[in-house]
């Protein structure tokens, strides 16, 4: 029988945890907030954050978000580990002594929270913005791969009960946003990374990670296959009009196995906005070049070395076409392909 993983060591987080306790205890009503779209990541951490408020004392803490969880496996995660979720068109601010932000930051364009409503907490493994000073109690830590691991590492300071059900998103939500230990990881996710496998329910996780799924799924496979192109090392795909912007990630995700390929981008245009995410195998500057993308066009953007995202607002005088023109032109003057002769994928005949 193989032998359980050790307690990940908690004296390197300095306490944080105690520190993050102070901040929000006493209150009677809490809200955990994710960013709009949320990943399995922040709806982990927010998972995670909900237990330690109880486990503080604080009842029945409210976890929300601003657009709505949209990937199947993401659903299927919500429904098969009893999360509990409250859309924030649901939520009255003033009803909350205290509001937590976690996998966000105050004003980065990815939260619904309105920019004059006051924050206790924000716990975030993405960079801040510079020069930013909210004021309120902060742990960002931009060298972890996931807000799950810092979220993990409070849990176990705290000495919180980890359930079954809350290892297992835990869990995934390291696996999903360190693409399964492949991508910006620290010795602390490989930590909680091995801790929480043994807690958590594996037939569970199945269910999670092959998930039904219904035929627009496919149809958006189809799509890409067919926008997919070369550009040397780079590979870009526009998804066009998309139901929700957790393809957007799921295909840049997909399609970066391609052999040849250092970079992906993909993009998709949701509510009037380009959504776009980036991708690289060795280079670790996905975060720096999506933020050029959007100092450029306008827009929120960011991440980590090697996985990035970002969002830019179609303007009323703006078509999407000509926008989508612009986003592409920049692309290729920041990758520096306007030599470069781009590839198809597959040759369409009409």
């Amino acid at each position: 029988m193989r032998e359980q993983a050790k307690n990940p060591e908690t004296a390197d987080f300095g306490g944080t945890a105690a520190q993050f306790k102070a901040s929000i205890v006493p209150a009677k009503s809490v809200l955990i907030l994710t960013h709009d779209y949320p990943d399995p990541d922040c709806i982990a951490a927010a998972f995670g954050t909900s237990h330690l408020c109880v486990f503080w004392g604080v009842p029945s803490p409210v976890v929300s978000f601003g657009g709505f969880v949209g990937r199947a496996e993401n659903r299927a995660m919500v429904r098969f580990l009893d999360i509990a979720m409250v859309p924030f068109v649901l939520i009255d601010v003033k009803e909350f002594e205290k509001i937590i932000l976690v996998d966000s930051f105050p004003g980065k364009g990815n939260i619904s929270l309105p920019p004059s409503v006051v924050v206790n907490a924000v716990i975030d493994h993405h960079p801040a913005p510079p020069d930013t000073a909210i004021g309120c109690f902060q742990d960002i830590r931009n060298d972890i791969g996931a807000t799950s691991t810092i979220i993990t590492k409070y849990l176990l300071e705290a000495h919180c009960p980890i359930t079954q059900k809350l290892a297992t998103a835990l869990f995934y939500g390291i696996k999903t946003d360190t693409g399964d230990m492949r991508r910006d990881v620290s010795p602390h996710d490989l930590d909680c990374y091995k801790y929480l496998f043994d807690l958590i329910d594996h037939r569970l996780l199945s269910y999670i990670e092959y998930p039904d799924r219904d035929v627009e799924y496919f149809r958006l496979l189809h799509r890409a296959v067919r926008s997919g192109t070369s550009y040397e090392d780079l590979g870009y795909i526009h998804l066009g009009s998309i139901s929700t912007p957790d393809y957007v990630a799921e295909m840049a995700d997909l399609f970066h196995a391609l052999e040849k390929l250092e970079w992906m981008i993909c993009s998709g245009i949701f509510r009037n906005q380009i959504f776009f995410s980036i991708r690289s195998k060795k280079m670790n500057t996905s975060g720096f070049q999506a933020e050029r993308l959007v100092r450029q066009l306008g827009g929120s953007g960011g991440g980590h070395g090697r996985a990035a995202a970002g969002r830019i607002q179609i303007l009323p005088h703006e078509t999407a076409n000509n926008k989508m023109e612009q986003f592409e032109l920049i692309f290729k003057e920041l990758f520096a392909l306007q030599s470069v002769q781009p590839e198809k994928w597959i040759h369409v005949e009409e």
